[in-house]
């Protein structure tokens, strides 16, 4: 399994593609630049089977529209956040650039557990509210991708629609738990792992 990271948008949103030795991928949170994005795809030869969402946030999903209609790949989304696909202003799409995303539809909604399979790559559903309340994060092989739940030494703001400081905490410590380590890849800023999440992060260890 090779993962490619592109920063994306005004954001500086990090989207994923997950590429397995068939050469077969998943895109994880297209939150704009869908042209590049799908320079990317085409540059290394991929066929998209996925497009997998941690949560509905403009920043996002703002090329998901675009990246579905080039690659034919359904969309998978918790849920309890497939709202966003439809709401303007629970994909915050008003608020942060003015114009609402237009409505997406027939995605396919997950639960808690539910797997994924593209190729030979499973990816595992974990559902981690609290920075929205459909919140998920992935779980493939040695990579967690974590969305705006967990970042490297933070966590993801509760000020936003269905957002809840308790209930983050609560998603967060949750990982926490997971046996061995992983790497961690959020949905903004540096990569880390989970061991350095254990002993680092301050809304781990009580010290924020």
């Amino acid at each position: 399994m090779t993962v490619h990271t592109l920063t994306v948008g005004d954001m500086g949103t990090n989207a994923y593609l997950v590429a397995g030795d068939d050469k077969t991928a998943a895109i994880i949170d297209p939150g704009g630049d869908g042209d590049r994005l799908l320079r990317e795809v085409s540059r290394h030869a991929l066929t998209v089977k996925a497009i997998l969402l941690t949560h509905t946030h403009e920043d996002h999903i703002a090329a998901l529209e675009q990246v579905r209609r080039a690659t034919g790949a359904p969309i998978y989304v918790h849920q309890d956040d497939a709202c966003g696909l439809t709401d303007p202003e629970y994909n915050l799409s008003i608020m942060l650039s003015g114009m609402p995303l237009p409505p997406i539809r027939n995605a396919v909604l997950l639960e808690e557990g539910d797997e994924v399979l593209v190729g030979a790559m499973t990816f595992r559903t974990l559902h981690t509210p609290g920075h929205t309340k459909g919140s998920v994060c992935f779980a493939c092989e040695d990579c967690l991708f974590t969305g705006d739940t967990l970042f490297r030494e933070s966590i993801g703001r509760t000020c936003y629609p269905s957002g809840s400081l308790p209930i983050l905490l609560h998603s967060v410590n949750r990982l926490m738990q997971m046996e061995g380590d992983y790497a961690v890849l959020p949905g903004h800023g540096a990569p880390s792992t989970l061991n350095h999440e254990r002993q680092e992060n301050p809304f781990v260890n009580g010290t924020f």
